[in-house]
């Protein structure tokens, strides 16, 4: 079966020389703020004078200056922005141009766990003016480590399959939390479900990606658009699907309809597809910005879906 190309325009991003590492988006009364997985600070953006895109005027930090937040995912709900950090482990990258292979060995050895990753804020947020105020946090770890399906993956490095949280998204009043890794057996993906400040009461919800794992999510209406891609750092595909948000663990007992594969995101040479933020929505229309990771000065994409109204077929 061909597969649908999901091309959009590129967007002109003006941020600070030398951000390459996008990874989360949200527009909030026409103001648009990005996440960069490589440090500790949102991004602040207006529309610029043309009006074709965005100029960054500022930025918040969500932590102490040389941590790495690991920034993932943003959304916005009932005057909130949260912010969802990874969660995650990280296994040292290697570098093979500036360290020998016995250097390179032991560095691949080290798995860091950085408490600064292990963050979801709620950040009160004013629409008219776009000034923030002071964050309230949440550390969800102790969650992952208590729940008896998600444990084992807390000790992996999420490029390896470990939890990695990448996908945030305000739906029907809860926090859901999607993730990248880990994928499990029968390709089903964890979507943590949860009201920031009863955090224990969670649920979790599956998802069958055929293999891949969460980059990000936004709520449309009854459902969620889904932004996937490999676990590991494979260079892709990356793609849209839509998913009515019920739990498809599968039993006797239920009925579950299939996500629904919208096509393969098409990414600039280099690029990663990271960040989706909803830009309009009306009726079975969508208007999307597509945010990248691995590409200097903040790539994005506009691009514009048709939603599907039928009953969904794999």
């Amino acid at each position: 079966m061909r597969i649908a190309q999901i091309t959009g325009r590129p967007v002109s991003l003006q941020l600070e020389a030398g951000i390459a590492d996008l990874s989360g988006a949200v527009l909030v009364g026409g103001r648009l703020f990005l996440g960069n997985d490589e440090g500790h600070r949102l991004l602040h953006c207006e529309a610029d004078a043309a009006g074709s895109g965005w100029l960054q005027q500022g930025s918040t930090g969500l932590g102490e200056k040389g941590e790495e937040v690991d920034i993932e995912a943003l959304d916005y709900a009932d005057g909130y922005l949260y912010v969802a950090g990874s969660h995650s482990l990280r296994r040292k990258a290697l570098k093979p141009d500036r360290l020998s292979a016995a250097k390179n060995r032991k560095r691949f050895r080290r798995i860091d766990a950085q408490a600064a990753r292990d963050r979801l804020f709620r950040i009160p947020l004013d629409p008219q003016s776009g000034e923030p105020g002071e964050a309230e946090v949440i550390d969800l770890r102790k969650r992952l480590r208590k729940d008896k399906l998600l444990e084992p993956f807390t000790r992996i490095p999420g490029k390896e399959n470990g939890v990695d949280i990448e996908g945030l998204a305000v739906h029907h009043g809860r926090l859901m939390l999607g993730f990248r890794g880990p994928v499990l057996r029968h390709n089903l993906v964890p979507v943590m479900v949860l009201d920031f400040d009863h955090p224990k009461r969670y649920q979790l919800r599956f998802v069958d990606l055929r293999g891949q794992g969460i980059r990000d999510m936004v709520s449309v209406g009854d459902g969620l658009l889904l932004l996937t891609g490999p676990v590991g750092d494979a260079p892709g595909p990356f793609r849209l699907w839509l998913w009515d948000g019920k739990d498809q663990l599968p039993g006797n007992d239920r009925r579950i309809s299939p996500a629904v594969r919208l096509g393969n995101v098409q990414v600039p040479a280099g690029a990663r597809a990271e960040g989706l933020a909803l830009i309009e929505a009306s009726g079975d229309r969508v208007e999307l910005l597509l945010v990248h990771d691995g590409v200097v000065n903040g790539h994005a994409r506009r691009i514009n879906l048709r939603l599907p109204v039928a009953d969904p077929v794999r």
